[in-house]
């Protein structure tokens, strides 16, 4: 079934805009947009004066409530992008969870020099005390604002201003850490047009020193003063902010391993005087914490809860049609997938000179970096401890996926609903021989997880294996432009393509297909492109973050007539997995994600289920949705195979 001609070559790309930004700062910014300048000596009468504070942006931006040691409520008064991203950013626990600890290799060799005696050569006016300059005015957290103006007017000379501020190493270069952070900005909109940057600098707690100020020596010209004005004032209404939850929880998940708890907007969580919109849940270091977030005019009284709730009851009592339904138990595909694995991927020499090589990398990074730059694509580190895996079946109860998937299996057995089980190889196994130079290109590197792919189907398991796929689109790369994407753990849409390819494929080879009513044609594809920040560039240490700006990236979107396209519960099948289940589905452009295209290639309407903070959890929230299960005939039960080794999310059962 040829829906989609995988060969990135073919796709011509239509100008669209950052679709998380579209609700308002796509109208402000022009075509044109002037160099940013350093500040020039300039008699003080012929400067332009600061304008005096919007009235309408509150220097208070939020209010905090301490639930318990691990639990926030983060309270907005005014819900702009501006306030959310500053309540999100500012000394949040999540973000901080392991950064208080002294780094072993750190000496204090210039713990008691004066900033004076070590100057920021990018900051001027710095002071010790909060500038008069700055009175009146919002705080803003920086890397969201740069990742705006840079979608915005495609300059990231701010961005990288503050990236090298926290990029002093202090004269030890080999503290891979940040020995400070921006903590909080300032944008001053002068009488000239152009805005001026002040920032609070915190130190690391365990260098002993403490928060100063300083004015950026970088002035902002062009719309930069336009568009802050719209990210300061513009508010949102509740569908942008859970969107920007949605957002924020998936860039975050691969640092972070952050995702959003089921909960109802604006009701009661953790005591009745409570009620966020959105709750996120990270788990850094092995323990989680909970930040949630809560704006007034989104609360729901105890009235329109009630209505609420019985609103959702009635319609999840009267929406689901359940479907007489007959497992396929036709064993052709399973073990024809079974005989090409026997022998496909052996341990030899050649794997062993990869293994070592990529071994000796890491042994060479330092512990806390998790990515890395090599050649033009950055990798990350969990996906190559799970090139390096031994035999993941032997792993203990907690990591053994086997286990708990055939328990998945059988209670779906019993249901008389399919599993398809879709692993999603690394970048860093399909691109050996860019990770590890001297790799042959069509070297089979992962004996480990090709092994642990055979095991799962002669389990009994029902397994899409994506990998020779992924192996042969990678052909048809134009660097820049590859199968997946160059700073990001996750494919691009060659890749996507080619694996919907073969999994649309499949889903039309099942014995109740044809019965299914599926309607192949009936919805609508249109290519487009987003702007999207690789996953991995947070990873990177400080000083090489701005080296890697967001990248446009060729899309599709899929259309229901002129809606974009969201499959419902009456959907036949459910697509489950982790964040790559997500990407192109639930953010960036959307409906243009796995869900999306495999509808438009069968026919059949698809269900998304994400899980941002991975793959193994996932099941636990289908578990709930027994009334939605009444209309199921396929559950695809897709994720990055890193998660099949060393899971920071155990794989409890069901």
């Amino acid at each position: 079934m040829k829906f989609l001609d995988s060969r990135y070559k073919k796709i011509s790309v239509a100008v669209s805009v950052l679709a998380a930004l579209a609700w308002t700062l796509s109208s402000c910014a022009s075509s044109k947009q002037e160099p940013e300048t350093a500040q020039a000596n300039v008699a003080a009468e012929s400067r332009p004066q600061a304008l005096p504070p919007q009235p309408l942006t509150p220097v208070t931006v939020f209010e905090m409530k301490f639930i318990s040691a691990d639990k926030q409520v983060r309270v907005v008064n005014k819900p702009t992008l501006a306030a959310l991203d500053f309540a999100a950013y500012f000394n949040n626990p999540i973000r901080l969870a392991g950064k208080e600890e002294k780094p072993e290799n750190y000496t204090g060799k210039m713990a008691s020099a004066k900033l004076t005696e070590y100057p920021f050569p990018m900051l001027d006016s710095i002071q010790d005390y909060e500038p008069a300059a700055i009175e009146g005015r919002q705080p803003l957290a920086w890397e969201p604002l740069t990742k705006i103006l840079y979608a915005q007017t495609g300059n990231d000379s701010l961005g990288g201003v503050l990236n090298a501020v926290e990029a002093v190493k202090w004269d030890e270069p080999d503290v891979f850490r940040a020995f400070q952070t921006v903590s909080r900005m300032w944008g001053v909109p002068l009488s000239d047009g152009s805005v001026e940057w002040w920032v609070e600098v915190m130190p690391a707690h365990w260098t002993g020193r403490s928060a100063f100020y300083g004015k950026l020596k970088l002035t902002s010209r062009g719309e930069t003063a336009e568009i802050l004005n719209y990210y300061l004032t513009g508010e949102m209404n509740i569908d942008d902010a859970m969107n920007w939850a949605r957002t924020l929880s998936s860039y975050w998940y691969p640092t972070l391993n952050t995702d959003l708890e089921p909960h109802t907007a604006g009701a009661p969580w953790e005591g009745d005087a409570n009620r966020p919109f959105a709750v996120m849940r990270g788990n850094p270091m092995g323990t989680p914490m909970w930040i949630a977030f809560e704006v007034p005019a989104f609360c729901l009284s105890d009235e329109a809860l009630r209505a609420k709730r019985t609103a959702d009851s009635l319609a999840e009592a009267g929406e689901v049609v359940p479907v007489n339904r007959t497992l396929d138990t036709n064993s052709a595909f399973r073990l024809e997938t079974l005989a090409s694995l026997e022998g496909s991927c052996p341990e030899n020499a050649a794997t062993k000179k990869f293994r070592d090589a990529l071994a000796e990398k890491l042994k060479k990074l330092p512990k806390e970096q998790n990515a890395w730059a090599d050649g033009d694509m950055l990798w990350f580190r969990r996906n190559a401890n799970y090139l390096l895996a031994d035999k993941i079946t032997k792993q203990d109860s907690l990591h053994n996926p086997l286990p708990r998937l055939l328990e998945l299996k059988k209670y779906l057995d019993s249901l008389n609903v399919q599993l398809l089980v879709v692993p999603v190889p690394v970048k860093e196994e399909i691109y050996g021989e860019r990770l590890v130079e001297g790799t042959a290109a069509d070297l089979c590197v992962n004996p480990a997880g090709r092994e642990f792919t055979r095991e799962m189907l002669a389990a009994g398991l029902d397994v899409l294996d994506l990998y020779p796929a992924l192996m042969a689109a990678k052909s048809g790369d134009e660097p820049p432009h590859y199968s997946y994407q160059r700073y990001d753990t996750h494919w691009a849409l060659p890749g996507m393509l080619a694996a919907m390819e073969l999994l649309a494929s499949r889903v039309t080879q099942y014995s109740w297909y044809a019965e299914s009513g599926a309607q192949p044609g009936s919805l609508n594809l249109q290519e487009t492109q987003t702007l999207r920040e690789g996953d991995l560039v947070a990873h990177l240490p400080d000083a090489e973050k701005s080296k890697y700006p967001a990248d446009t990236l060729p899309v599709m979107k899929v259309f229901k007539g002129t809606e974009a396209y969201k499959g419902g519960k009456n959907s036949p099948i459910l697509l489950m997995g982790d964040s790559f289940t997500g990407v192109f589905e639930s953010v960036d452009q959307k409906s243009g994600g796995p869900g999306s295209l495999l509808a438009y290639a069968t026919g059949l309407d698809v269900q998304v289920l994400t899980s941002w903070g991975g793959g193994p959890g996932v099941y636990h929230r289908m578990m709930k949705m027994k009334k939605d299960m009444q209309s199921k005939r396929l559950v695809i039960y897709m994720m990055t195979a890193r998660d099949f080794w060393q899971s920071p999310m155990e794989w409890d059962g069901l």
